[in-house]
């Protein structure tokens, strides 16, 4: 393993003591922060960081296509299928965002989009119950009497929904076959009376479930989120990931050894290849190593005591805001595209 430097001697040096060549693998906006001390550049890397990267932009293009359709008695709709990890709800999360929340004239307010998750146990009910906590009305859900369905059908019209989010639909996997085919029913309805897209994500088991009913087959198109293999792909993204974390010397992620080791100890799922990354660039900043090792890349998982330690050096908060429990309080966002030469 590398022999550490002393952490004073970097955190105290300047940004013109680290030359532009030295820096030329840093994005542009992080070079002055490259100087800064151990402790913000750590903190900096557990900010969130999304990467937009050749499947996310196609993603990207097919959820800006269902935004620009007019509204019709059978609106498209989309499923996301992808393993646990892959990005499905960062990338929907993200898409919420880029439309957000607006006022009307009039009073009340415009939502483009809403985000709901499938329940545990998905019945009609339980689908109901979680579509008015998604809509804010959760103390409607406790009147028997309430025509459930008819309020949310209301609201979503009221606040001139385009699209409506399921996420974690393979809960539906674990459903009995005809609270299953009611719950499916009950979004193709909300689609056809609200005219409004349906976008469902879960993992690639609820396919079936979809494409088992010829009308849900007709009106979802599948978008499948493959693990990363090495390629041009993944190449493109850990160079963007490198760009993005103020290390003071160049890590090379995108050669071929390094996307090996990184493959062989994080396998193909974005989260965990982003945990694996985001502990070796911790502990490389407060031991002094200043680059990403073949040797840090399994210390999450080998020597965790490592980057606690860091973390705690660092005063890192690790309570998820209160405002919105799916970001820290700062996201940063770049393109995947290729290193200059």
């Amino acid at each position: 393993m590398s022999t550490p430097r002393s952490k004073s001697s970097h955190a105290n040096m300047s940004f013109t003591g680290l030359s532009t060549d030295r820096l030329a693998h840093l994005d542009p906006r992080l070079r002055e922060l490259a100087a800064a001390d151990a402790h913000e550049r750590i903190r900096m890397v557990q900010k969130d960081l999304f990467i937009e990267h050749d499947v996310s932009r196609y993603l990207n293009d097919q959820l800006d296509a269902l935004m620009c359709e007019p509204r019709h008695g059978r609106m498209p709709c989309l499923l996301i299928a992808g393993n646990a990890g892959m990005g499905k709800t960062a990338q929907l999360h993200r898409f919420q965002r880029r439309y957000p929340d607006s006022p009307v004239e009039g009073g009340g307010r415009s939502r483009p989009i809403v985000i709901a998750n499938m329940p545990p146990e998905p019945t009609r009910v339980t689908l109901e119950f979680a579509l008015l906590e998604a809509l804010d009305a959760p103390g409607l859900s406790r009147n028997r009497s309430v025509d459930r369905a008819g309020v949310i059908r209301r609201i979503l019209v009221a606040h001139r929904t385009r699209c409506l989010v399921v996420d974690e639909t393979q809960h539906l996997c674990h459903s009995r076959a005809r609270d299953r085919a009611v719950v499916l029913d009950a979004l193709k309805a909300f689609s056809t009376t609200c005219q409004i897209n349906i976008i469902c994500a879960g993992t690639p088991a609820v396919v079936r479930e979809f494409q088992a009913d010829p009308q849900l087959e007709r009106r979802f198109s599948v978008t499948q989120l493959p693990e990363w293999s090495s390629g041009p792909s993944l190449q493109r993204f850990l160079q963007t990931y490198e760009r993005a974390r103020p290390l003071q010397q160049a890590s090379g992620l995108a050669e071929p050894a390094m996307i090996r080791a990184i493959l062989a100890e994080a396998g193909g799922t974005t989260h965990r290849i982003v945990q694996c990354l985001n502990a070796a660039a911790v502990v490389a900043i407060h031991e002094g190593i200043e680059c990403i090792t073949p040797e840090l890349l399994p210390v999450y998982r080998t020597h965790p005591r490592r980057v606690l330690t860091a973390k705690r050096a660092a005063k890192i908060d690790i309570e998820p805001t209160a405002d919105d429990p799916q970001r820290t309080s700062t996201e940063m966002e770049l393109q995947s595209q290729e290193m200059p030469a």
